[in-house]
């Protein structure tokens, strides 16, 4: 009989381990981020008492995001991964989200079709390395003063305020923002959350009109980060970034559905992921 538990912290060692078999290269302070930002939307599925799935949410009002959805392999097929689907959506509309996004693989584009979910676009996981660069003297690291304007900027683009997620991500210790403005304001910006010997550039968001611009703030943050290990989710649609992301030895490793329950998200801004948990 399955049934879903909150997720605890003394369920953090089976959650890496879990998603380890998936290649996520999740550590347990990634699920205590989840955890602060949405502490009573981290799930655990059970069999009887067996600990044999997991999944996060995150809401920012009217959107929520569903994310790190998996079932032991030795369970799947039997249905415990739409009763962890069902109660994280239903977890998420008692929170007033009017629309619940995801990036997933492009195999289980029919199995999120079964719950309202419908395909937007696609995105695509590269991977690469930092490297030294020379930007324009229009981008500059971000102070806490730009942080009203990067979530307002942010919130044009996903929809819905994630102010919490960047109380928790602008002036941590390690992390790094840049942002890209000319006389009239601020035009984009670039974040990367930097881990021991990696990072993960996300969000980036930058107006479409910024064309020639965008891979300023590109280098900008790569500069940052250089001889790092990198990630990042871009939309296949935004082919300034993926060029010049290609042109610097980045390497495609899996393409993802992004997908909406509800009202889908429309922008015309350059974007970057924050997280494939987070959107």
């Amino acid at each position: 009989m399955f049934h879903v538990e909150k997720l605890r912290e003394e369920d953090f060692e089976f959650a890496v381990h879990l998603t380890d078999t998936m290649n996520w290269d999740l550590v347990k302070e990634d699920f205590e981020f989840a955890m602060k930002l949405e502490p009573d939307g981290c799930f655990l599925l059970f069999s009887d008492s067996e600990k044999i799935g997991l999944a996060t949410t995150a809401s920012f009002g009217r959107i929520g995001w569903l994310g790190n959805v998996i079932v032991d392999e030795r369970h799947r097929g039997g249905g415990g991964g739409s009763v962890l689907v069902e109660h994280s959506i239903q977890y998420l509309k008692s929170k007033n989200v009017e629309t619940i996004g995801l990036y997933g693989y492009i195999e289980r584009i029919p199995f999120y079709m079964r719950y309202g979910f419908r395909y937007d676009s696609e995105f695509v996981l590269l991977k690469g390395k930092g490297f030294s660069s020379q930007t324009g003297s229009h981008v500059r690291e971000a102070e806490k003063e730009d942080r009203r304007e990067i979530v307002e900027l942010d919130s044009l683009c996903f929809g819905a305020s994630r102010k919490k997620l960047f109380d928790h991500l602008i002036g941590i210790s390690g992390n790094i923002c840049y942002i890209l403005e000319d006389n009239k304001g601020m035009l984009g910006f670039a974040a990367a959350k930097v881990y021991n010997e990696s990072a993960e550039i996300g969000p980036l968001v930058c107006r479409r009109e910024c064309g020639d611009a965008v891979s300023d703030l590109l280098r900008a943050i790569l500069g940052k980060l250089k001889d790092l290990d990198v990630l990042l989710c871009v939309g296949r649609k935004d082919s300034e970034i993926m060029i010049n992301l290609k042109l610097h030895r980045f390497r495609e490793e899996f393409p993802l559905a992004r997908m909406f329950q509800g009202p889908p998200v429309s922008n015309n801004y350059f974007y970057v992921a924050e997280s494939l948990e987070r959107g």
